[in-house]
């Protein structure tokens, strides 16, 4: 087995990683650019290179269609799997802030919802919070959901796919003496950047010494499993952190130089990964994926 088939198998079989969320990464970088349905022996294929089996595939994917990410239909004996409307803007609004660096200036608002209320049950809720906290939402208090990049429309329309019966006080607002909040590290502990930093420095460790290797040369099969931990592993701590404009963020700000390296890793991994999905997925693979790292 090879140094980057060990560590892709390594990694998957530790305790903070799960064939779920693995498998969501699979889907939103490797299959929504080409595809919205899937078949069940695809996946299979897609899941062996991370050592998950059959079992675990079909369990996954069961939640997965629990909760609403996606669909599944017979047809004859084969089982084909649709990633529903939820899951297509989910995964869209994902793209922006995995493979997009930050950029440009702020105007200082803040959209921002209000989740707890006589009329929204806990149920409600949870599952409300827990999707704005994946589209870079932050808790700026009890029951108060705030954004300083989404926009009131796109919050709309969020809300209508997530919990379609729930009424949400949505608006928009700004903060009084911004620029002394900032120094007395009031965004920092809102945003937990501590916390942030610490995820980063692991993420380099772990993918920066790759940066010398000759990975170009890397089998495809390969190639597929190290570009998707690495979109993995950057995705766990994007969608994680709330989205933060670069006005409240440190000076040389760590996670820029973890975006750099992932850039590079990933154009490198994928002239040789389309390989293998052009033959998994039965397409024609493009080598380059417009508007990924500065594609």
């Amino acid at each position: 087995m090879s140094g980057i088939a060990s560590m892709v198998r390594q990694r998957c079989s530790e305790p903070d990683i799960s064939a779920r969320s693995v498998l969501v990464t699979v889907l939103g970088d490797s299959v929504l650019p080409v595809t919205k349905t899937l078949w069940l022996s695809s996946l299979f294929e897609l899941a062996e290179p991370f050592g998950f089996s059959e079992r675990l595939v079909r369990t996954s994917m069961f939640r997965l269609v629990a909760e609403g990410w996606m669909s599944n239909e017979r047809i004859g004996r084969r089982s084909r799997y649709s990633m529903t409307l939820l899951a297509v803007r989910e995964s869209e609004d994902a793209d922006r802030r995995i493979y997009s660096k930050e950029s440009g200036s702020w105007d200082g608002s803040w959209t921002f919802a209000v989740v707890d209320t006589p009329s929204i049950s806990t149920n409600e809720r949870d599952r409300i919070v827990k999707h704005l906290r994946w589209h870079g939402f932050v808790a700026l208090g009890r029951g108060l959901m705030a954004s300083p990049s989404a926009g009131v429309s796109s919050l709309r329309e969020l809300l209508h796919l997530v919990q379609p019966v729930a009424a949400v006080p949505i608006g928009t607002s700004e903060f009084d003496e911004l620029d002394g909040l900032v120094e007395e590290g009031y965004f920092a502990d809102v945003f937990r950047t501590a916390d942030t930093e610490t995820a980063y420095g692991r993420f380099l460790s772990r993918y920066e010494p790759w940066s010398s290797r000759d990975i170009e040369t890397a089998a495809p099969l390969e190639a597929y499993a190290l570009r998707t931990m690495l979109v993995h592993e950057l995705r766990r701590i994007r969608l994680r952190t709330p989205d933060i404009p670069p006005e409240l963020l440190p000076p040389e700000w760590i996670g820029d130089l973890a975006y750099d390296i992932a850039a590079d890793l990933y154009s490198r991994l994928s002239r040789s990964a389309a390989r293998a999905l052009s033959q998994i997925l039965e397409v024609d693979y493009p080598a380059t994926m417009p508007k990924r790292f500065g594609a």
